[in-house]
């Protein structure tokens, strides 16, 4: 079934996109990542409830489950734009999500610390994105 799966022609802009949602699910995730378990505690007079700076789970384990699961995800992503055969695809994907700091303008970004022009550097990214959703396994055929 896989075979015949990969021979059917595929729809190169819904994989794009497909590709994108996940590297920008990546960003979020690595997020998730970073955050305490516990939120942090300020001391306030109240009415016996716990104070917090920040929005609590109900129970610090599905904090610890969901950062578990993040982290898989975040190895998954980064295994497979590893796997991409040209360098120039891991380093555009890279930049873009990745590594790239959080800013407004993320392709701005990425064309600046990649030094390369616009023009160059959207075409790589379409190459990439194809590419990399055939790894993620997001491919859209037709």
């Amino acid at each position: 079934m896989a075979v015949l799966m990969s021979l059917l022609p595929i729809n190169e802009e819904e994989s794009r996109v497909a590709a994108d949602e996940q590297l920008s699910r990546y960003r979020e995730e690595r997020g998730i990542m970073t955050m305490p378990i516990n939120p942090r505690i300020t001391s306030s007079w109240g009415d016996g409830m716990s104070p917090s700076t920040a929005e609590r789970d109900p129970y610090p384990i599905e904090r610890m489950e969901r950062i578990r699961h993040a982290k898989g995800f975040i190895r998954y992503v980064d295994r497979c734009i590893h796997a991409l055969p040209k360098r120039s695809h891991q380093r555009l994907l890279r930049a873009r999500y990745c590594d790239g700091p959080e800013s407004d303008h993320p392709d701005a970004t990425a064309m600046q610390v990649l030094d390369i022009s616009s023009s160059s550097y959207f075409r790589l990214k379409s190459e990439a994105l194809l590419a990399v959703s055939f790894y993620l396994g997001v491919e859209v055929h037709e």
